[in-house]
């Protein structure tokens, strides 16, 4: 059996119809030289771009289909090759790795606190009591 028909196969295999359109569609899309843009995905199968991002994440944690992507590299496929798995384990730990570092900087930085705002009062007016700026009352201005 083709990888096509493999992927194919399973996708009609899967019960929730959004993610089934998903995964056949990606049937189409195997190997990083095949890939898909997410914007053209999301065309295709007529669902937003966060839908569709969630779906591929289920795709491959609860379905066992390798979709891949690399950052820098516009597109989404089902990985095809054992070079292609360890790029996108590379660039997915690498991204983990970077994560990391920001949360280490930030337990770390310094918080420095900013000085309470004195309240502004308005002027008040010849009668002690505040102007309105910006209103007139047009029965006074006879």
């Amino acid at each position: 059996m083709n990888p096509r028909d493999y992927y194919y196969k399973l996708a009609y295999g899967i019960k929730d119809a959004e993610i089934r359109l998903v995964a056949a569609v990606m049937s189409d899309y195997i190997g990083e030289e095949n890939s898909v843009k997410l914007s053209s995905l999301c065309k295709r199968v007529s669902m937003s771009e966060r839908k569709v991002r969630m779906i591929l994440e289920r795709l491959t944690k609860e379905f066992g289909i390798p979709v891949g992507a690399q950052s820098g590299k516009a597109g989404r496929f089902i990985i095809s090759t054992e070079n292609e798995r360890q790029a996108v384990i590379a660039d997915l730990a690498s991204r983990v790795s970077e994560t990391q570092a920001r949360i280490r900087s930030l337990r770390e930085a310094k918080l420095v606190k900013q000085a309470p705002v004195e309240p502004q009062y308005e002027t008040p007016s010849l009668f002690g009591e505040p102007e309105i700026h910006g209103y007139r009352n047009p029965l006074l201005e006879g």
